[in-house]
């Protein structure tokens, strides 16, 4: 064989090579696991991972498998953000202040009477302005957000009736994580006491705590009308979830498999929240059939209540220099799409 065929030969040989790996087509294609971990199980963030590893491997081929951890199986809530900054645990979705302490900002979307209702919010946090510099505020701490979207608004499971505002004085509610649901607590003469979200339940039936303030759809989803009997809507708050990424694991990926990562879980914001929004319309109603009481307060009392969260939004914002230039394009995005 002459230098020149040779020189062909191998050339095509490449050539060919490499259009077989461009369509995934190779046993040498590198592959790629994400294990995709939360603490709740039965609601709409169990559906949000169902959905994103359906399409993650559809998309890719297989060259990405996705894992599902649902109910806390990789470890409470410090572990997993600890398992994301490490990059032993690819994906962890949740709401976004338990992360307060990688970055201050992404306590922000939870801050207390900051939208009008839950579709407000959902515009406002998926908007560019507020949403590309939100998801990159951990990057440099080893964390990527991918997805943001709206869960629900905040509601009181208690095993005593909170009727009245005057109802949660002295009472212990567990709350999520951040100050700014302390503050508000203690504006309402509660004490919020911080609890992962494992240990709630037996918290409730040991009566370390009276109540528990979250979300309907995720305390149906877990069941927790077997333990508390009064549930108070009030959509004080609205609750995000916030798919996190490590970007350990992100770094490692070819770019069309970071892009596929990227991509899909901003495709699925929409259709995970239009989920919860149909799951929660189902959600008193199986509380009612548990035997217990869907309660609100009297409308002096909830305009109370949201003046109450306000203020505490604003003195907390007044203190916080790091997180209040985001807080200010969340306000100004929000007031955009509240005049439409």
């Amino acid at each position: 064989m002459s230098f020149e065929t040779l020189r062909q030969t191998r050339r095509l040989a490449a050539t060919a090579l490499a259009g077989v790996l461009a369509f995934g087509g190779s046993a040498t294609a590198q592959e790629f696991v994400m294990k995709l971990s939360n603490v709740t199980i039965n609601d709409p963030n169990h559906e949000h991972i169902k959905m994103f590893k359906q399409r993650i491997e559809a998309a890719t081929n297989n060259r990405i498998r996705a894992d599902l951890f649902p109910a806390a199986q990789l470890g409470g809530i410090p572990r997993l953000i600890e398992g994301i900054q490490l990059g032993t645990i690819e994906w962890f979705s949740t709401p976004p202040s338990f992360l307060k302490g990688v970055d201050p900002r992404f306590q922000l979307i939870e801050s207390p009477g900051a939208f009008d209702n839950t579709a407000h919010a959902h515009k406002v946090i998926t908007d560019p302005a507020f949403r590309e510099p939100f998801v990159n505020a951990g990057v440099a701490k080893g964390v990527k957000a991918v997805s943001v979207w709206m869960y629900g608004g905040t509601s009181y499971a208690s095993t005593v009736p909170l009727r009245r505002l005057e109802d949660f004085r002295g009472k212990k509610l567990r709350v999520l994580a951040t100050k700014l649901e302390t503050d508000l607590m203690s504006r309402l003469g509660a004490a919020g006491v911080p609890i992962d979200f494992a240990e709630v339940l037996p918290a409730l039936q040991q009566k370390t705590v009276d109540g528990v303030r979250s979300n309907m759809a995720v305390m149906t989803g877990s069941r927790y009308f077997t333990v508390t009997k009064f549930i108070t809507v009030t959509n004080d708050t609205f609750i995000p979830i916030v798919a996190f990424v490590s970007t350990a694991f992100l770094n490692k990926l070819p770019p069309d498999l970071r892009a596929a990562v990227e991509t899909i879980g901003r495709e699925l914001e929409q259709p995970s929240f239009d989920f919860a929004m149909e799951f929660e319309k189902k959600t008193a109603a199986v509380w009612r059939e548990n035997g217990a009481e869907v309660i609100s307060l009297p409308e002096a009392d909830q305009a109370r209540l949201m003046q109450q969260a306000k203020a505490a939004t604003e003195e907390f914002i007044a203190t916080q220099p790091e997180i209040k230039d985001l807080y200010n394009v969340m306000v100004q995005t929000a007031a955009k799409h509240r005049a439409r």
